[in-house]
């Protein structure tokens, strides 16, 4: 009986530590690749957070574009601005903004100092909302031409001609027909003017229509169309 009973004992004593180690042993982690394709390379971190920071400028500082046409003189215009607000009140935001314009005769440089105020509504956000505004305009211009021919220079031609003298006739011939030009982007010989701004538009959300009128400035009239990103 006592070595029935040890027999037990040692059997039991054999299958006790499996059994624990069995029931402790924890299950393998299993680990889950990335493809290659998802996983970010150190080369695009830089360009992902250029990105990203020149969308929050945008945002931030309400960039927009605009593009139209100016009268007296005729020119095509082209610029960018920002939108500012709210100042002193919620209807009333500060817009400057960059432009170039050019035509036949005129290239123009210049900068706007605006302020607009939206004129209350009615809530409908898909509705046109009419604003008003003012502002200073700060331009550079450029009028580029080809200057005709002088009658001195054709008068002098005609004399030569008829001195008889070959060389002398060669000489003013080339010098009557020459004529003076000047580039349209030579800013070399510029005028700057000052101006005053009244406008008058509409906008619905990111859209805008209007219409800027300048006193003393290069271009008297505006019409622009405007897009806020």
């Amino acid at each position: 009986m006592r070595s029935l009973s040890a027999s037990v004992l040692i059997l039991l004593v054999a299958l006790v530590p499996g059994a624990a180690s069995a029931q402790t042993t924890a299950p393998a982690a299993v680990s889950v690749g990335v493809p290659p394709s998802l996983a970010a390379s150190p080369q695009q971190a830089p360009a992902a957070g250029t990105q990203q920071a020149i969308s929050d400028a945008v945002k931030k500082w309400h960039i927009g574009m605009e593009g139209g046409i100016a009268l007296d003189p005729e020119l095509i215009n082209i610029g960018a601005f920002g939108e500012l607000g709210p100042v002193f009140s919620n209807s009333v935001t500060f817009r400057p903004g960059l432009y170039f314009s050019f035509g036949e005769l005129t290239t123009e440089f210049g900068v706007d100092l605006d302020f607009t105020y939206t004129i209350a509504g009615s809530g409908d956000p898909n509705a046109f909302h009419p604003y008003i505004g003012g502002g200073f305009n700060f331009a550079l211009s450029h009028k580029g031409f080809e200057a005709p021919p002088s009658e001195d220079n054709s008068g002098d031609s005609g004399s030569s001609g008829s001195s008889g003298s070959s060389g002398t006739s060669g000489t003013s011939g080339t010098s009557g027909d020459s004529s003076t030009s000047q580039d349209r982007f030579d800013f070399s010989d510029t005028s700057f003017d000052t101006g005053l701004n009244f406008i008058a538009g509409a906008r619905r959300q990111k859209m805008f229509f209007e219409l800027k009128a300048t006193a003393y400035g290069v271009a008297n009239v505006r019409l622009l169309v405007g897009f806020r990103f």
